[in-house]
């Protein structure tokens, strides 16, 4: 029997999307340093990935894939817990990669869950395809905090 659908983890990746480009947001108007306002507001702008890779479906495909069932809901009680990891609005640069990349780790998580069940084709493929993107995401922000830039 199933639990959920990919509707709803894609509406919750959405949604948890959304409240980081609100954090990253309200970090950038608060913070004290120039590098982590610069940051924030980067972040803030390219947090659009799970918009980006849906626009590849035509909608009548997106509602088909969107409908189908999933054995088991992804865990991600991590994810759920962000807001109480708000940093000081003088936080450093480093502070907020290392958020910034626990974020990228919940959703990769929340992906990789959904893409290793037995599911149709096109939805494993847009999840893998979800867990790259996220993937490719935390090597920058890796690379970004080892070259101590901001």
């Amino acid at each position: 029997m199933s639990v959920t659908n990919v509707a709803c983890v894609l509406r919750r990746a959405g949604d948890f999307e959304h409240q980081l480009m609100t954090y990253y947001l309200d970090l950038a108007e608060q913070a004290t340093r120039e590098g982590v306002r610069l940051l924030t507001d980067y972040m803030a702008r390219h947090r659009r990935r799970l918009a980006e890779a849906l626009e590849r479906f035509p909608a009548e495909e997106y509602q088909r894939i969107s409908a189908l069932p999933l054995r088991y809901e992804p865990v991600s009680a991590e994810c759920d817990h962000f807001k109480a990891r708000v940093p000081s609005p003088d936080a450093t640069a480093a502070e907020v990669l290392d958020l910034a990349i626990e974020f990228d780790e919940c959703l990769i998580s929340i992906y990789r869950q959904v893409a290793q069940q037995d599911v149709e084709p096109e939805v494993k493929e847009l999840f893998e395809s979800l867990v790259h993107r996220e993937e490719r995401d935390e090597i920058l922000l890796k690379k970004i905090k080892a070259t101590h830039y901001f």
